[in-house]
């Protein structure tokens, strides 16, 4: 295989050395550290959110310890469980799955999240950069409305806005 001429580096030929390598894989495994850091703090962050809103009982779960690959810094799952707090409801679980994605790009995409075993379609993409709360409270928000228009719609009722200004 012949390979274009290069620019020179120290008299040699600009090939990627083992520093070059060393210094690649580090700040791919410190953006492993972040990623990892960043989803546990989102877990804790989205308890609080949902404790504020009125479930009751709410355990937030990472099943499995975040995996990475060549392509993602960090993935992760979170099994999400809580009570809705209506007396006399058949099945007040409520669960809520979240497949978590940090890319070494420095976005959050979660995409198949479950909310009582419906699948939302759409994917949540966010930058990292943001405050982890807000991130928090605006998965809660999202899910939450998408769910709700899911319930409304299956139930052939009118979309919520409608609903509050009849």
């Amino acid at each position: 295989m012949t390979l274009p001429p290069s620019a020179t580096r120290r008299g040699h030929d600009a090939t990627p050395c083992a520093l070059d390598f060393a210094q690649i894989l580090y700040i791919r495994q410190e953006a492993r550290h972040r990623a990892q850091t960043y989803l546990e703090e989102l877990q804790t962050h989205l308890q609080e959110v949902l404790e504020q809103r009125g479930y009751r009982d709410v355990r937030v779960q990472q099943p499995d310890a975040p995996l990475s690959t060549q392509d993602v810094a960090s993935m992760s799952s979170l099994q999400i469980r809580m009570k809705l707090p209506l007396e006399g409801l058949e099945s007040p679980e409520f669960e809520v799955h979240l497949p978590l994605t940090v890319t070494y790009g420095g976005k959050l995409v979660v995409q198949g999240a479950q909310v009582n075993n419906f699948t939302v379609p759409e994917p949540f993409t966010h930058p990292l950069g943001t405050d982890i709360a807000e991130v928090a409270e605006m998965l809660v928000q999202g899910f939450s409305e998408r769910y709700m228009e899911y319930l409304l719609q299956s139930a052939g009722r009118a979309p919520l806005p409608a609903l509050q200004n009849a």
